[in-house]
This record gives C-alpha cells, structure tokens and sequence, in this order.
C-alpha cells in the first residue's frame, strides 16, 4: 500500500515536472553575469593599502642597507601588488554588465558566507591583519634604529 502512494506520488511530481518544461520558451535568455564586487567602501580600501604600504616603508627603513634586504623587499612588493592587482582586474571583467550592489555603509553591513554582520564587524575583521602588520614593521623599524 505504502509503495503505491510512493509511486503515485512520483508519477504525479513527474507530470508536473513535465508540464513546466512545456511552458519554457524555445529562445534562450541573454547571458546573466554573477554579481562580483567586493562591496567595500573606499576608506576601507584607503586603509588596507596604507597599512602595507607603512609596513613595506617600516621594513625599508630596518632593513634595507644591503642590496640583498632591497631585493626581498622589491619581490615582496611586487607580489602584494600582483596579489591586489589580479583581484582588481577580476572584478572589472565584464563590470560594465553586471548590477552593482548598494555600498556597505547604505545597508550597514555586508552579506558574508556564515550570515549578515555589521559594517564595524566586518571592517574590524578584514582590516585587523593589515594595521597589525603595519604596528609589526614601525615596532620593528624602531628596535632596528635604537639597536
């Protein structure tokens, strides 16, 4: 008895199933773009970017006295740049077709992988690795100047 409600109900799932694919028209749809930004706000942008650019300016000034230390620097410069640059360009293929979303400051916050937070949240959370990291090379510029 039990089996025969399955199969009745998977028939009827079937038929209408069935039903919808008839009512789809033959012309396809324009190509839709994903929605790719990285909706952040430009201080933010303003902030990261300052922070490593204070950072790869603290460890010139600690480091670069011999042209072994100058040479680390330039690659590890080029490989920030890289790293920032290839995301950029990302973001601007095809951003001329796609919808931009309201900035974070708008809405007053921003749609992450585990759910909705905050501007400050979500700002205290992508741009704590780059101020620590510039606090990193001023503490270490200073210790390399007074030692």
């Amino acid at each position: 008895m039990l089996m025969d409600f399955q199969m009745e109900g998977g028939q009827a799932v079937a038929a209408e199933i069935v039903a919808e694919m008839r009512d789809v028209p033959e012309a396809r749809s324009a190509p839709s773009h994903e929605i790719r930004t990285f909706e952040l706000p430009a201080y933010v942008w303003l902030i990261m970017f300052t922070s490593y650019a204070v950072f790869f300016s603290a460890l010139f000034v600690a480091m670069g006295h011999g042209v072994a230390a100058i040479f680390v620097l330039v690659v590890s410069i080029a490989y920030a740049v890289m790293y920032f640059g290839t995301a950029a360009v990302l973001n601007n293929v095809s951003a001329a077709e796609r919808k931009a979303l309201p900035p974070t400051d708008s809405v007053g916050g921003l749609e992450t992988q585990t759910g909705w937070m905050d501007s400050g949240a979500a700002n205290a959370q992508i741009l704590t690795v780059p101020i620590l990291l510039a606090f990193f090379g001023c503490a270490f510029a200073v210790i390399r100047i007074l030692v």
